[in-house]
């Protein structure tokens, strides 16, 4: 009874991590039909979700956690702000991925046979999920160009977000199939999962030339060898940096000459037709409402504009605006904090704007408190995974300041999967044949 139901929880989560993570790509390009119930299949995944962590919530630190941060929420929203309480919970959707996707997930990993299980069949998945995006992206890049309409199987606008996905996911798996000892040799035996990366330097996401320089760092082991393999691996990362920028500056028609241009990749973050950001946000602050959607103001330009959000509403510094303006009114109203600030809302979210906005220095709190959660849940007596660890940490900062995309818990789901599952028992070896489907380099070298 206890292995049927891992089995149908697992099957549940599966069907619906894949539902919502292709229905995009069929219903923007192939399947319009499929376009109007896009809003339907995000609300049933969001609710499954949900229906999911409640009942997998084991944990005492999961449950205080849920229910500080709903008051907090409430308390903000509906309270201090006088948002709807639909409103209000409609926007709580935008934090699944803080509540319930690491019970879910914990659920699976703190018990060895739903582990035993579980792990082997959702490593396939993400496998797989690799291998899905190199037809998706293509497809996109040829029918589209590069930009923001090549985000794979998650569909329009997930650029960003299948990028973070493609770098996590191979990371995870090349750290569980790579010797140490052999770096360069290990690279070449899984270069498949390198050369899954390629459809990355598709979509004009930036990013990826930092991830791909961290890729390769971490998977250097830490300790005191390190920097000799450092000294090795250092000519690799940069040919493929190289390689990376001149395919991406290729892709969008830039000019080959000005890869190393600082001013060519400061232009689309903090500029618009060359005008100073200082002016440019300024100029559309003082517009207000009346800017309209038309103005994408570039993402640190957001940032930097928090002050003067903050400053024309005494008080919301601490507390923020509540739960719900991202929704856009398009299922519900829209606020008057929307309506007033339609323009700074619109385009690409920083992730540390978007939790701001909606609840202040106090979200910005819980947030910290959800990392902490995220990379401290495991059970007594496992070892930490490092690199795995550093690798994801230095992702969600850059996050931060790059986009929203740790809202969506279809995305945080393999995300916090990787992450649990770095966590490795005493007397676990690195790779073991079961969870990576091949066989490690030890044995072959015994073999050999």
């Amino acid at each position: 009874m206890q292995i049927a139901k891992s089995e149908l929880y697992m099957r549940v989560l599966l069907i619906a991590f894949w539902v919502r993570g292709t229905w995009s790509f069929f219903a923007d390009d192939m399947l319009g039909i499929m376009q109007t119930m896009q809003p339907a299949v995000s609300l049933f995944f969001d609710i499954i979700i949900i229906c999911m962590g409640i009942v997998l919530m084991t944990r005492k630190i999961d449950r205080i956690f849920a229910v500080v941060f709903v008051v907090v929420a409430y308390v903000s929203s509906c309270t201090l702000n006088g948002l709807s309480v639909p409103f209000f919970i409609n926007g709580m959707r935008d934090f699944i991925s803080w509540l319930f996707v690491i019970p879910i997930i914990n659920w699976f990993l703190s018990d060895p046979y739903r582990k035993k299980m579980f792990v082997p069949v959702f490593d396939k998945h993400l496998y797989v999920f690799l291998i899905v995006q190199v037809p998706c992206i293509l497809f996109q890049f040829f029918l589209h160009g590069a930009g923001d309409a090549v985000g794979g199987s998650m569909g329009y606008g997930y650029s960003g977000v299948i990028t973070t996905l493609i770098f996590a996911i191979s990371f995870y798996l090349m750290r569980k199939r790579m010797d140490p000892e052999r770096y360069l040799a290990s690279l070449w035996e899984n270069k498949i999962l390198i050369l899954l990366l390629i459809p990355t330097q598709l979509n004009e996401t930036k990013i990826s030339f930092i991830y791909i320089v961290l890729y390769f760092l971490l998977l250097l082991p830490i300790n005191r060898k390190t920097f000799m393999r450092l000294f090795f691996a250092i000519p690799l990362i940069v040919l493929l940096l190289y390689i990376m920028m001149l395919s991406y500056v290729l892709s969008t028609g830039g000019d080959p000459s000005q890869m190393f241009s600082l001013e060519y990749y400061a232009e689309s973050y903090l500029y618009d037709e060359d005008e100073a950001i200082q002016t440019y946000a300024q100029e559309l602050f003082d517009i207000g409402e009346d800017a309209g959607e038309k103005e994408d103001v570039p993402r640190f330009s957001k940032l930097l504009l928090l002050s003067d959000v903050a400053d024309e509403n005494p008080g919301h510094a601490w507390y923020g605006f509540g739960l719900g303006h991202f929704k856009g009114g398009s299922v519900l109203e829209e606020s008057d904090f929307f309506l007033q600030y339609r323009w700074l809302l619109f385009g690409t979210i920083p992730y540390l704007f978007h939790v701001w906005i909606q609840l202040g220095i106090s979200g910005i709190l819980l947030m910290l408190l959800y990392f902490i959660n995220l990379f401290c849940t495991h059970r007594r007596g496992q070892k930490c995974g490092y690199n795995m660890h550093l690798f994801m940490i230095l992702i969600f900062i850059m996050l931060l300041f790059y986009n929203d995309s740790i809202r969506l818990a279809v995305m945080c789901i393999p995300i916090t999967y990787v992450i649990l599952n770095s966590w490795r028992d005493a007397d676990e070896n690195e790779k073991t044949d079961e969870e990576s489907g091949v066989e490690s380099a030890n044995v072959e070298r015994i073999e050999a």
